[in-house]
């Protein structure tokens, strides 16, 4: 048997001492107390790969469907009338916002450095300064004219079909379509009335959210660096209060008594849980986060509202993909609520549980539509093991406890006791 060849062996050695060289290097940097790179923002850069494959069926879902912002899609011909549109946006900008082309130009310019710095190298490699200054101040303009007038209602003065419009919308919130919040920050620095156009963006988000219950809208300036509008959706949707509401003393015995499955890796659906006498409520905050069980006589889930219209699987998986950037430091917070929510719903008739509790507002179509959503945004994915664990744990406890068929029987009798009374009532007034 020949040998092998020594340049083979030379070349596989040399691979693998520059693996080695990158995790003592990476080691060394830890210990002296260096920033880690995945603890950076992450850089407006493509979708995963991997994600690609898991969701060829959502393909659409990462692309721009009418205008392209920033340099990954631009030049693509499909995208090329949006450009006139964005550049007469982009004039309304420095028009109403009281600046001047020359003097926003330059100002952009002037951090171009920084700005080249938010994408992948190759991405903008091909653009020099001024291109790439000029793509981003005219997309920059364009969005944030877009954004105020939208969230004011003033589409007459845009001249522009207001579907057009709905689609430019969603376009603003794919990964491979983001802006430098750092551009959108120099921009609106420089116009007349900072607070307005801030305030715009704050509208803009929140109207965007997929828990959005129609708080009162909040007249704030987020101060936040953040990397760019997908991130700051992500931010609004994973903070805020979380509703915690502790468990009775007879419903801390009840769950005492029961056994956690800890070994099991998912649990029952909603029509399971009912019948289980575990009911499921809205709770008043936008915060994905916040989900909690507690038990007072009967189990109850508390859960954030959710709005499932067209617009759902693109944000949902957009986030995901932020989520997956390899440069990203996060706990994989908005997959693992698709996951959770994929264990709950099995079926259309689980979406008609949630539909009734007030917890799920279809505007999709039909609840098998739904159920088949999640089950197809979830599929592939892989949560944080230990994000629910302990709602989890208590849903077990409750389950397995052998008190809870008692008490699931008395509510059953106080809800029929309270019928038969209400019965008698009205008897002995029509009499």
């Amino acid at each position: 048997m020949p040998a092998e060849p020594l340049d083979f062996m030379e070349e596989k050695m040399k691979e693998f001492y520059s693996a080695l060289y990158e995790v003592q290097n990476q080691e060394q940097q830890q210990a002296q107390g260096s920033t880690p790179p995945q603890t950076t923002k992450p850089l407006i850069q493509r979708v995963s790969p991997l994600l690609l494959d898991k969701k060829a069926d959502f393909q659409k879902c990462f692309e721009p469907r009418l205008v392209a912002f920033g340099p990954l899609h631009h030049g693509n011909p499909k995208f090329q009338r949006a450009e006139q549109y964005k550049l007469k946006f982009a004039a309304r900008f420095v028009h109403v916002s009281g600046t001047n082309c020359d003097d926003l130009f330059k100002k952009v310019k002037a951090q171009i450095d920084d700005l080249r710095k938010c994408y992948t190298p190759e991405d903008v490699e091909a653009y020099d300064d001024d291109k790439l200054a000029w793509m981003l101040f005219v997309d920059g303009s364009a969005v944030l004219c877009a954004v105020r007038y939208v969230m004011e209602g003033m589409f007459d003065e845009l001249n522009t079909r207001t579907y057009l419009l709905v689609f430019a919308q969603l376009d603003l919130f794919l990964l491979e379509n983001q802006l430098p919040y750092k551009l959108l920050k120099i921009l609106i620095g420089s116009a007349k009335d900072p607070p307005v156009w801030e305030q715009s963006i704050t509208d803009f988000i929140a109207h965007n959210l997929m828990t959005n219950i129609h708080q009162k809208r909040k007249q704030v300036v987020d101060d936040k660096d953040y990397a760019h509008l997908l991130e700051r959706l992500r931010d609004e949707l994973l903070t805020g209060k979380e509703m915690k509401i502790d468990s009775s003393v007879m419903g801390r015995m009840l769950l005492s008594s029961g056994v956690s499955r800890k070994h099991r890796k998912t649990f029952r659906s909603i029509k399971e849980l009912k019948e289980s006498g575990i009911h499921v409520k809205p709770s008043t905050t936008n915060n994905l986060k916040d989900i909690s069980f507690y038990c007072n006589f009967l189990g109850t889930l508390m859960m954030p509202r959710l709005l499932v219209d067209d617009s759902t699987a693109s944000k949902f998986l957009n986030l995901v993909a932020l989520e997956m950037c390899q440069d990203f430091k996060n706990d994989s917070e908005v997959t693992s609520y698709l996951c959770f929510m994929d264990a709950l719903i099995e079926s259309a008739d689980d979406v008609k549980e949630l539909r009734d509790t007030g917890m799920l507002h279809n505007y999709l179509g039909k609840n098998e539509e739904v159920a088949e959503l999640f089950k197809n945004m979830s599929g592939g994915l892989v949560p944080d093991q230990t994000r629910y664990i302990e709602v989890i744990d208590d849903i077990h406890k409750y389950c397995n406890s052998p008190w809870r068929g008692v008490a699931t029987k008395a509510n059953k009798a106080g809800r029929w006791i309270g019928k038969f009374a209400i019965c008698i009532s009205r008897s002995i007034f029509h009499m």
